[in-house]
């Protein structure tokens, strides 16, 4: 799974929430058949193969699927839930997190009421540490909860969740099982012991995905295109180390920013300023599939040894910053946003943030800041490939003893709409008037004279984002990109998004295709669990002692087999067994 520092994981949790209402949808432009039927609105996962199994099962649609028909409880079902709340998490209008637009219209419509069991501080984990709490204390649970890792993993151990296979067979609607259907791998991160132990978001699959964002200016200076391979990149590189591409006279510039401090010993995969595209379809840090079938991870892979030598040689012709192994991705970008590095890898949000601030903060200053996003180029392996974005980044579990699951799948597919661009969804212009849109003249406007608000952490549950696979034609980005207003969804989308980060995203959805997913999204193995950190540190320090030069190419040789005498070869068989017995 590609890792995110802990700051950053609440942000793509945020957007994730966010991109529901905002129609981001990471599939396509209309619903497919089975869709459009319905008139309502780390290290942890399986292999593919695995997921296939699992979720053919779990989704089977040996009920008739439920029809989000909009009925409404009568008497009004209660819903427990949690939340955890910044000092600046501030509502309008006298609201609260009970009772506010979003919880007033599930009340008001359907009859589903929004309590929280518990509100805590937003910080720290507090609100896992309370989950911990109370399963050791016996303090009954919230009905409804998000849980990730290994907090996924104690509460499914000690069975105070209920697996919901039943429910969801019976109560998640056409569209739903359609969802989970079509990417399996989503469902596989819920099963254990063949059980379904929670509802997992879905992720539109390339909210991560990473793009080449390059000085467009620099390009044109040199009279030089943007690189398609390696060997292009490479010159590219050179020009921009040593052409005086910013025309000062000096030889003050290099060519690719990279942010090796991650915080978890990925120095080449970072969540911004990463060398990932390097290593084709051959990544380090995953799982991957060989040819027999079996997993394999992927850093000792001898692809990957070629594109630590590639990093070597760039490095020492100066093409990357001296200090790229002490940089983290924020100081690695703002190199490249204030004009020392040429090229940088980050996702298509990086659009917006930092590299649509520096552009508007640029333009403060009179000073021309031009920035061009552009597919990746293609890989030591000849190939193009990335680590895909994870498929699912949280799930919702339930309460053992909760009987309102019915109510449950009826908000679920409610919000799951919204990601469809359905005309019914209740929160197509945003999810609060005064709070992320007012009306104007009769229609919805996306400038909120006192500030955006986000009503998502708000909500009980979040679907995510629109999944691959369920939605026909161009994806919402991309029709954006190309000027298309033509509903709410890819108004609001417009509106509130610069048109960087909505190329950005455009330009990250056309090399989906290429993404390379990781094989193993399960829970953590005997001896994973006891060797995994002290072989990740092993692993950091061969790679950047490769890239510094500080080692000959044939140390990753040497790397590779103490990493399975120190425990890899194990964990490697461990995690087949695994994959195997859940099949």
């Amino acid at each position: 799974m590609k890792r995110y520092p802990k700051a950053w994981s609440g942000i793509l949790g945020s957007m994730l929430a966010v991109s529901v209402i905002a129609g981001c949808s990471g599939g396509n432009n209309q619903p497919s058949a089975a869709a459009s039927g319905e008139s309502g609105p780390q290290p942890s996962a399986t292999a593919s193969a695995q997921a296939s199994g699992q979720a053919s099962a779990s989704a089977s649609t040996s009920t008739e699927p439920q029809p989000n028909d909009r009925t409404k409880f009568e008497p009004p079902v209660t819903i427990t839930g949690a939340i955890a709340l910044k000092a600046s998490d501030k509502l309008r209008n006298g609201d609260t997190p009970e009772n506010n637009p979003v919880s007033r219209w599930f009340k008001d419509n359907l009859g589903i009421v929004t309590k929280y069991q518990w509100v805590v501080t937003d910080q720290a984990d507090a609100l896992g540490t309370k989950v911990r709490l109370a399963m050791t204390s016996g303090e009954q649970l919230p009905d409804v909860l998000a849980a990730s890792g290994t907090l996924f993993e104690d509460l499914v151990a000690s069975g105070k969740i209920q697996p919901i296979d039943e429910a969801f067979d019976k109560y998640a609607t056409a569209r739903v099982k359609e969802a989970y259907a079509k990417n399996p791998q989503v469902m596989a991160t819920v099963m254990r012991n063949g059980k379904m132990y929670g509802l997992p978001d879905l992720s539109n699959g390339f909210v991560g995905d990473t793009v080449m964002w390059v000085r467009q200016d620099w390009l044109d200076k040199l009279s030089l295109k943007a690189p398609t391979n390696v060997e292009e990149y490479e010159a590219v590189l050179d020009a921009f180390t040593n052409g005086d591409p910013d025309g000062n006279g000096k030889k003050d510039t290099y060519g690719m920013a990279l942010g090796g401090n991650t915080g978890y010993h990925h120095p080449t995969a970072n969540y911004m300023a990463d060398a990932m595209f390097l290593f084709g379809q051959h990544q380090p840090y995953f799982w991957l599939k060989g040819e027999d079938g079996q997993l394999h991870y992927g850093s000792v892979d001898p692809v990957v040894k070629d594109g630590l030598v590639k990093l070597s040689e760039w490095s020492s012709k100066g093409y990357l910053s001296t200090d790229f192994g002490t940089q983290d991705a924020t100081k690695a970008i703002a190199d490249f946003t204030s004009g020392k590095a040429g090229v940088v890898f980050a996702p298509g949000w990086a659009g917006g943030w930092p590299i649509g601030t520096a552009i508007a903060d640029a333009e403060k200053k009179n000073e021309k800041l031009s920035i061009k996003p552009y597919p990746i180029p293609s890989g030591v392996d000849g190939k193009v490939g990335r680590q895909a974005s994870p498929p699912t980044y949280t799930a919702y579990v339930f309460r053992d003893g909760f009987e309102h699951l019915d109510a449950v799948f009826k908000y679920w597919d409610t919000l799951y709409g919204c990601s469809l661009e359905d005309e019914m969804c209740p929160f197509g212009a945003g999810k609060g008037e005064g709070y992320d849109y007012v009306m104007k003249d009769g229609k919805p406007d996306w400038t909120v004279p006192e500030g955006t608000i986000d009503l998502g952490r708000y909500m009980l549950m979040s679907p995510g984002t629109t999944p691959p696979n369920v939605m026909e034609g161009p994806n919402i980005y991309q029709r954006v990109a190309a000027g298309s207003r033509n509903n709410i969804f890819e108004q609001k989308l417009a509106a509130s998004n610069g048109p960087l980060t909505v190329e950005g995203f455009a330009t990250a959805f056309q090399q989906q295709s290429s993404d390379v997913p990781n094989g193993f999204l399960g829970a953590n193995t005997k001896t994973m669990i006891e060797k995994w950190e002290q072989l990740s540190t092993l692993e950091e320090q061969a790679f950047l002692q490769i890239i510094y030069g500080k080692a000959k190419p044939d140390y990753f040789d040497a790397f590779v087999k103490q990493w399975n005498d120190q425990g890899g070869a194990k964990i490697t068989a461990e995690v087949n067994e695994q994959v195997a017995v859940s099949k």
